[in-house]
């Protein structure tokens, strides 16, 4: 199911990227937006077959179902195929990964890509004979990493499980190939990342309790924007726990000797580090260099919810062996995670930053000699998309000229606007910061010295995490010397 909402300043950008001509796209996608480069390589070719709201974000949307699909394959082949529906059901009403399954972002993307590489992985490790099943795996991967590059801690996560005797029953020889061809393959982006290195993520805050155990809640789906079933997300949040418990303590009950017994423990293994590591590492990480974002965690969820099926899936062993438990309790996480989906589509009124809102007002109320200011300076790439959609539609010829880029000097701001009558002051802070407020107020006390306030508005939003804000203030600056019917 998709809701079309308003484009947030990173999905403008992504649009803008994938507009550019080819030289300029290969050097951005390159040298300054490496983190993503395989995301914007196939949003470029989406964008030829149409650039409206809804299309673009079809997109992450089809990912997201081939990740369900891909969920369920796993699961069957690897646990059992009560385990897969399990987990493809769990996956299909994760509001987390839906709310995901519509950014014009890499999250899915390279969601799809752990799964099929864990896949290609495990049948490396059940048939070390097969060469297409190392060459798969080291393709899949790498691919992986140029769609996100933090998919480097699931790489880590996966030869985690390489113990000495499955080292020797693979040949040292061979991983030793394996890890080499996988080292050559990500490093012109590991160069890459590391000598375009500005600072990227200094707006991360330091990692809390509060913030992991935020973490935990979006692994279970069981938190959304504008939620108010908190009694039913902290309920769906136990039935996960519970179950993921059960998956983890089912590791030291498995046999070898069983049918399929140590493959499906090596894919429990498996799954529980890849669920894990990538959280507790990055946390880990962050008290020296933030990098922990819940939403660049979105390729644990799949890992999560085969645990939890596959955890559904023993519970009736635990408790009389009746299958009827498991699926009451499965059918009862499926009914709470419905509440939050629910919740997730609700807040589409609130959720986001509504571009296209400010957007239309500015239009609607621009005047012959007005300009524009936008602080953060990326707001401009949500409004020039817009003002775009209107003049394909036909709509307008052209827009208010954006003041952009802009010296952030009094002198300079003051000289940048005194061509122009009226002035249109557009601030929105993500992540407000002593620093930012500061910038904030400085272009205001600019516009001050020529200029005074004639109106404001606010366009209230919520943003994706506490910490963050959605809301947007747009005011208009009017020359002091005009009449105040202008």
């Amino acid at each position: 199911m998709l809701g079309v909402k308003s484009l947030w300043l990173d999905e403008a950008f992504s649009v803008e990227v994938a507009r550019m001509p080819l030289p300029a796209f290969l050097r951005t996608v390159w040298w300054g937006e490496a983190n993503m480069t395989l995301y914007y390589v196939f949003l470029r070719f989406w964008i030829h077959l149409g650039d409206s709201e809804l299309w673009l974000r079809c997109l992450s949307a089809v990912v997201g179902v081939l990740t369900i699909a891909a969920t369920y394959a796993f699961g069957k082949t690897f646990l059992n195929r009560r385990a897969g529906l399990a987990a493809a059901a769990l996956l299909a009403l994760h509001s987390y990964h839906i709310r995901y399954s519509q950014e014009l972002r890499a999250y899915t993307l390279v969601t799809l890509l752990v799964v099929l590489s864990t896949y290609a992985f495990l049948r490396l490790l059940e048939a070390p004979d097969r060469k297409v099943f190392w060459i798969l795996y080291a393709f899949l991967i790498a691919l992986a990493v140029y769609a996100q590059v933090l998919a480097v801690f699931v790489l880590l996560s996966q030869w985690l499980v390489l113990t000495p005797r499955r080292i020797k029953q693979l040949g040292v020889f061979k991983l030793l190939s394996l890890g080499a061809s996988i080292a050559l393959l990500i490093a012109p982006i590991a160069a890459v990342m590391v000598l375009q290195n500005k600072g990227q993520l200094d707006w991360v805050p330091r990692p809390n309790l509060t913030r992991v155990l935020d973490v935990m809640q979006d692994m279970a789906g069981a938190q959304t924007i504008g939620s108010h079933s908190t009694a039913s997300g902290l309920l769906l949040s136990a039935f996960y726990a519970t179950t993921w418990i059960i998956a983890f303590s089912t590791l030291c009950r498995v046999r070898p000797s069983q049918p399929d017994g140590q493959m499906t423990k090596t894919a429990l293994q498996v799954l529980a580090i890849g669920f894990i590591f990538p959280i507790a590492a990055m946390t880990a990480v962050s008290f020296l260099k933030p990098i922990m974002v819940p939403r660049y965690l979105l390729m644990c969820v799949p890992a999560a919810v085969m645990l939890a099926g596959y955890g559904l899936v023993t519970l009736d062993q635990w408790l009389l062996k009746r299958r009827i438990i498991s699926w009451a309790v499965l059918v009862t996480m499926l009914a709470m995670a419905s509440f939050s989906v629910r919740d997730y589509y609700a807040s589409f009124k609130t959720y986001g930053h509504d571009w296209r809102g400010v957007t239309h007002f500015l239009l609607s109320q621009e005047q012959s000699g007005d300009a524009a200011v936008f602080y953060t300076f990326s707001g401009h790439r949500a409004f020039d998309y817009y003002v775009q959609r209107e003049q394909e539609a036909g709509a307008r010829e052209a827009a208010m000229p954006v003041l952009f880029p802009l010296e952030l000097a009094q002198a300079s701001i003051q000289k940048r606007t005194a061509p122009y009558h009226r002035v249109w002051l557009v601030l929105h802070q993500t992540i407000p910061t002593a620093l930012t407020n500061s910038q904030s107020q400085l272009i205001r006390s600019a516009l001050q010295e020529r200029f005074r306030l004639a109106s404001e508005r606010e366009f209230p939003g919520d943003s994706a995490t506490r910490d963050e804000t959605g809301t947007i203030w747009v005011g208009l600056y009017v020359e002091r010397s005009s009449s105040p019917e202008q």
